[in-house]
């Protein structure tokens, strides 16, 4: 709280003219203990109040790993169901499907829609490969599995609206890094040329 002290300062000079009135000085003193109470209230109060945004992941189910001993059940896959999808170190998308002689470039709007169409012709047997180079972006590996999972989405809405009991589709993909011979496969791509097997 404020004070003011109104105590008598320093001794009146006899003045000059005759009629002028000495002015008195006033102390004032300020208590500053409740401005600090009032700052540590109100620094709790966001402190508390407060909400951080949560950090931001991808979910990726993952199959459960077998069991120790017991035989593999992996079946291989038929290179017609096959879709590999690659990505450059320019972020560059290319598509390879069943038994294409080489894979082909093509922007990311029509990668999206040969997913889509690729995925409702084969269904469940389609199986996406998608092959990143060390040096791509991060933000077109996530691009592209959101583009899956939306196709998925959007499969499954059909589905569930023809029958609720149906069973639900799930996509098949995997990340791989991308080979030494796929690099130079796209190399050759790049320049024009065609790829000898």
């Amino acid at each position: 709280m404020a004070g003011v002290d109104l105590g008598g300062g320093r001794p009146a000079k006899k003045a000059k003219g005759g009629l002028k009135r000495p002015k008195r000085r006033i102390g004032i003193r300020i208590d500053m203990t409740p401005m600090v109470d009032i700052a540590f209230l109100l620094l709790i109060f966001y402190m508390v109040t407060t909400i951080f945004s949560a950090p931001l992941s991808m979910e990726i189910a993952l199959p459960p790993k077998p069991a120790p001993g017991t035989p593999d059940e992996s079946k291989p896959v038929a290179q017609s169901h096959l879709l590999q999808i690659f990505v450059d170190k320019s972020d560059a998308f290319y598509y390879q499907i069943g038994d294409m002689k080489q894979p082909q470039r093509v922007t990311f709007a029509e990668l999206e829609k040969i997913i889509e169409d690729k995925t409702k012709q084969e269904m469940k047997d389609l199986v996406i490969v998608l092959k990143l180079d060390q040096a791509s972006s991060y933000k077109m590996m996530v691009r592209t599995i959101d583009s899956i999972q939306d196709v998925e989405r959007r499969i499954n809405a059909g589905i569930a609206s023809a029958d609720p009991n149906a069973q639900k589709f799930s996509s098949k993909f995997s990340l791989q890094d991308m080979t030494a011979w796929d690099e130079h496969v796209l190399q050759i791509v790049q320049a024009g040329g065609t790829v000898e097997e």
